[in-house]
């Protein structure tokens, strides 16, 4: 019986272990943290660049939405 208590002890020692080594290895992770910051800098410039070109990239898409119904309207016709 005493080496039954023995055994479960060493388990929960080695657990306690592991559990210590991935603690301290997501305290010294920093690359989901550098990951965050990039994809927020990229959102902040693909805003920049649509509030900068709103005005030509609304007439851009007003232009293909107009060739686009009059090709569809055309082809329907026929």
């Amino acid at each position: 019986m005493e080496k039954m208590f023995e055994l479960i002890d060493l388990f929960f020692i080695s657990q306690a272990m592991k559990l210590q080594g991935a603690f301290d290895a997501f305290k010294e992770e920093e690359r989901g943290a550098s990951d965050m910051v990039a994809v927020m800098v990229l959102i902040v410039i693909i805003l920049a660049v649509a509030a900068v070109f709103n005005g030509r990239l609304s007439s851009i898409v007003g232009q293909v939405f107009d060739r686009l119904s009059g090709f569809v309207g055309s082809t329907g016709a026929q």
